[in-house]
């Protein structure tokens, strides 16, 4: 597909589709699937747009008033006449009653790696257990 240049597109046996970047795939650990509608999407992105072809659900928790999920998403970026993968994890509240409001959480300006990740994510379940949960008590 000459409209997708870097994007290899390979059919698979039960009618869906797998994506490579520059003849990687998009993930390591899982074999990722798409509808074939995805490459009429990519297609149809102007530089600078992305699509999201997979968010994972990290954790949540809620307080009082909000519900905080974390999730990892899996973006698809057309920059020129490339594509490139982009990983984000984003951070979603949640108020009773409200639309959520979501953002992409970075290290100074630029996208979290996995160790950055993995470092946010036993901070913040560290000072919830210490700062704001008492295990001898449920409220």
């Amino acid at each position: 597909m000459s409209d997708l240049n870097n994007i290899t597109v390979t059919p698979t046996e039960d009618g869906m589709i797998t994506l490579l970047i520059d003849g990687q795939p998009l993930s390591e650990k899982y074999g990722m699937k798409f509808d074939p509608s995805i490459a009429d999407d990519l297609k149809a992105l102007q530089v600078g747009q992305n699509v999201k072809l997979f968010e994972q659900f990290v954790f949540s928790h809620s307080d009082l008033n909000f519900e905080h999920a974390y999730s990892y998403t899996l973006v698809i970026i057309k920059e020129n006449d490339r594509y490139k993968a982009g990983k984000n994890f984003v951070y979603k509240i949640t108020a009773s009653g409200q639309p959520a409001i979501e953002h992409v959480i970075t290290k100074q300006g630029v996208a979290m790696s996995a160790t950055d990740v993995h470092e946010f994510i036993q901070a913040h379940l560290s000072k919830a257990l210490t700062d704001y949960t008492d295990l001898n008590y449920a409220y």
